[in-house]
Order: structure tokens, then C-alpha cells, then sequence
């Protein structure tokens, strides 16, 4: 463990006994790979994005370690894992947002159907399939959920999403696969979400 990965696992353990200032310095700390793991994932979302990689971040440190939140994190590993968690709920609860705005807000009781509203599923649309489909994956395979959270939403590599997971590369690597391949099947073939 190198030093910086120490600091952090103390920063993260005094941060969850209540020390404020242990939770800015963790932040200094995290801020960086953070922001590398939301810049990944918002470069795939849709151009003219609404959510900037700064507040992502910001919003997914707060959901780990803000005052009245409880989450218990091991160490440095387990902190990265639960961040690509946090981006992920963050971004499918944006696109399930705004699909409820194009859909006429909470007011609306009926959605008018006409052909512009049939021509193809949006960004938010398959950002919301694809969580339901991982969310059913994780059913059966934890695992393989968790791999295909930290490389889609969380932009990790196959070698840092195998140090997050203890587990060796060629595994990552054949999991990915095994799941792109059960999630494209989900999605019917089409799917335009890339992996």
C-alpha cells in the first residue's frame, strides 16, 4: 500500500468517526480521481450534457461522506467502488428526471404518442435500460455487475478494476465479456450504449 492509499484508508476512517476536517482533506486527497472517473463516463453521455464533471463529483463525495450520511468505507478500494456506485445512481436519477420533463412533468397524466415521439430511444432512455438490466444482472452475478459499474460508470481500466476487486485482470477481462455479452442480449441487438 503505498503511502497516499494509507493516508486516504486513515482519512476515510477518521472521516467516518465524525472529524470534519478529516473529510476535507480526504477530499483534496480523492478530488482528482474523482474527477478522472466522472470526465470518462460524461464523455460518453450525449453532447450538450446538463451536468458538469465538477458537480458530479461533488454530489457522489457528498452521498459517501457528507454529515448525515453513514456509509462505512474499508479502505481506498472500497471508497473508488462506492464512488462509481454514487456517479451511477447520480446520473440514472438525472436521466430519469428528465425523461419525466419530455413526458410532460408529474402534471401530465397522459403522454401524447405521435411519430417524433417513436422515432428512437434517447440517451436517458438507454442510460435507464442499461441500469435495469444491471440491476438484474447483479441478481445472479454480483460480480459481473459490479465489473461492468466500474468500467462503464466508473471509467476504470481492466487492471484498476481488477486491484478495486482483488482479482486478476484475465478475469476482469472474461466477466466484461461474459456480461457485455448477457447485457447486449438484454438490450436486443441494436443497442447503440457502448461498452
Amino acid at each position: 500500500m503505498t503511502d497516499s492509499s494509507a493516508e486516504v484508508t486513515v482519512l476515510l476512517q477518521q472521516a467516518n468517526q465524525g472529524d470534519a476536517s478529516a473529510g476535507s482533506k480526504l477530499f483534496r486527497q480523492v478530488q482528482a480521481q474523482l474527477h478522472s472517473m466522472a470526465e470518462q463516463k460524461l464523455s460518453q453521455e450525449q453532447a450538450g450534457a446538463t451536468i458538469q464533471a465538477t458537480v458530479l463529483v461533488h454530489d457522489a463525495f457528498l452521498q459517501l461522506v457528507g454529515e448525515e450520511q453513514d456509509v462505512d468505507c474499508n479502505d481506498r478500494k472500497h471508497f473508488f467502488v462506492l464512488a462509481a456506485q454514487a456517479m451511477r445512481r447520480i446520473l440514472i436519477d438525472r436521466a430519469r428526471r428528465r425523461r419525466a420533463l419530455k413526458r410532460g412533468g408529474p402534471d401530465k397524466k397522459r403522454a401524447d404518442v405521435g411519430v417524433e415521439n417513436i422515432a428512437g430511444r434517447s440517451s436517458d432512455d438507454e442510460l435507464l435500460a442499461l441500469h435495469e438490466a444491471l440491476d438484474q444482472l447483479a441478481e445472479f452475478d454480483p460480480r459481473q455487475a459490479k465489473i461492468v459499474e466500474l468500467r462503464h460508470f466508473g471509467g476504470y481500466g481492466v487492471e484498476e478494476t481488477a486491484d478495486l476487486l482483488d482479482v486478476s485482470p484475465s478475469t476482469i477481462k472474461q466477466e466484461f465479456a461474459a456480461a457485455k455479452a448477457w447485457l447486449f442480449r438484454q438490450l436486443k441487438q441494436g443497442s447503440s450504449i457502448a461498452f
